[in-house]
């Protein structure tokens, strides 16, 4: 008989394991002595270590329990099943080996701007849709019903040329990432693509923001702007230009945002990370500045004298700076922060019509608005906008609702009418004429009047992430956040909110 420590030495395991393998009944169970401890037969060594090789070759320990009760005839079968198990993996283990082989070729092409055939394209393509949905389960736990059929129309990489502008921005992505870079949300329209969100460009899920049209992004070559941290952001801007320089299709541009670098800065003065999404956005937390009119420092709404993006401020006299801004915010109630989202979409006083329209958003508010022509459905729709037609998005809501055409479509007509084409008259367009035979004649007065007026919903949400966590700085952190701003101005000679925008032939904030 062997005592355990004997016994774990010549079978060439743990005394731990010897009991563990007699818990679940791998061995019998040892005999006491006189003294009181356990000692064990020595025939169970040879047993362990038949325990220890099968492990080695791939059985649990509840396939072990088996296969040591059963005759010899037996365990040659779970031998000869467990055979087929390994080739079976081993040939799988192959077949990825030379996908990944294949794939790693294709993509040291696509980095070095090599020309790629279509098995190829498609290879890489696959491979990224596959990321797409993997880092969708990273992001949510799981890959919803409502994700699979957004990206069934987020058609954002359906072209030769899509695919082409979407590897160059996932470059670009990718070079940020590797070295740390802080990126705020990319702009305009682009927050309204599930495949972005998924690679890391915009924060947002499109999915739960009922107005977004990801075909919004199918009727024009695409705009992609990013912000990146200011004191180290010169590199990626650079990338972004020599990635763009050679970009056949679409446009990426980069722009240093001093923001950024503040929110580092407070980071490491607190010695943690703010998780800015944890915050409710409708918390007192973040609507605090709004509802008390103390709106010192919040991103969007306090316009540093002197910041570079005056130049770009078209207002009419008597609502020109930050200041004609803040009493807008002061004469109303504040709900929610989509209402503060609202009001820096509708906050472009820079004719008559416009200034009519802050009026028209602050009267709804306080007596209940109604567009009497639209469809109760649409018209609850519009309820977060109190009733206003505000967006991009809305315009195309009402269109897809009267034609019943894909929104592609849809917004085609907006911008032919209202961006890309003045040359042409509307009543030249063929779709409009088509509107005008299917939709009732006050609804299409209606798109007419508010569509000059309307702005992109997905930017303004994205953007707002700004607005917010300034929001939380002022509140929580009122001090610090202050400090930093006023160090980093005096160490930089540049504004904290100074936003870097594309100006005359010429890009603000990229050198």
């Amino acid at each position: 008989m062997l005592s355990i420590g004997r016994f774990a030495q010549l079978a060439q395991v743990s005394p731990r394991t010897i009991r563990y393998y007699e818990s679940i009944g791998l061995i019998e169970s040892g005999s006491r002595g006189e003294n009181n401890y356990r000692y064990y037969d020595a025939v169970l060594v040879d047993k362990v270590e038949k325990i220890r090789n099968l492990q080695g070759l791939g059985f649990s320990l509840d396939e072990i329990k088996d296969i040591i009760q059963v005759s010899p005839n037996l365990f040659v079968q779970n031998l000869r099943k467990k055979l087929e198990e390994v080739d079976t993996e081993i040939a799988t283990l192959r077949e990825r080996r030379s996908k990944l082989k294949d794939l790693l070729s294709v993509s040291l092409k696509v980095d070095s701007r090599e020309s790629i055939n279509d098995t190829e394209r498609k290879q890489y393509m696959d491979a990224i849709h596959e990321e797409i949905l993997t880092k969708l389960k990273e992001k949510h736990g799981i890959v919803s019903e409502k994700h699979l059929q957004y990206l069934k129309r987020d058609r954002t990489y359906a072209t030769e040329e899509q695919q082409d502008f979407l590897r160059a921005l996932k470059r670009c992505l990718d070079f940020a990432k590797e070295r740390n870079l802080r990126l705020g949300p990319v702009r305009g329209g682009a927050p309204s693509s599930l495949v972005l969100h998924a690679l890391g460009a915009n924060p947002l899920d499109p999915t739960q923001h009922e107005g977004f049209f990801p075909e919004r992004l199918l009727t024009q070559a695409p705009e992609v702007h990013i912000d990146v941290e200011f004191e180290r952001g010169q590199e990626f801007v650079d990338f972004c230009k020599e990635t763009n320089r050679v970009l056949k299709y679409g446009k990426i541009e980069a722009f240093k945002m001093p923001f950024l670098d503040i929110m580092n800065n407070v980071d490491a003065r607190l010695g943690t990370p703010i998780d800015y999404n944890s915050y409710d956005s409708d918390s007192d937390i973040v609507l605090k500045p709004f509802r008390t009119g103390d709106l010192e420092k919040i991103f969007d709404f306090d316009i540093s004298p002197g910041a570079m993006i005056e130049m770009l401020d078209k207002s009419l006299p008597g609502h020109a700076g930050s200041e004609a801004l803040k009493n807008y915010v002061r004469s109303q109630k504040i709900h929610s922060f989509r209402d503060v989202i609202n009001i820096t979409a509708v906050w472009r006083p820079y004719s008559p019509e416009m200034i009519d329209h802050l009026n028209q958003y602050r009267a709804a508010k306080i007596n209940p608005f109604k567009h009497e022509c639209l469809a109760p459905e649409l018209q609850e729709y519009l309820k977060p906008n109190f009733g206003m037609v505000l967006y991009h998005e809305d315009i195309l809501r009402i269109l897809t609702y009267y034609t019943g055409w894909e929104a592609e479509r849809c917004n085609r007509l907006r911008r032919d009418l209202f961006r890309a084409n003045k040359k042409v008259a509307k009543e030249d367009l063929a779709d409009y004429q088509e509107l005008c035979q299917i939709a009732p004649p006050k609804v299409v007065q209606l798109i007419l009047d508010k569509a000059p007026t309307s702005f992109c919903l997905p930017h303004a949400v994205a953007f707002a992430g700004f607005t917010k966590a300034s929001a939380i700085l002022q509140t929580l952190h009122r001090d610090i956040y202050f400090e930093e701003i006023k160090k980093w101005e005096d160490k930089n000679k540049f504004k904290w909110d100074d936003i870097g925008v594309a100006w005359e032939g010429f890009s603000i904030l990229q050198t």
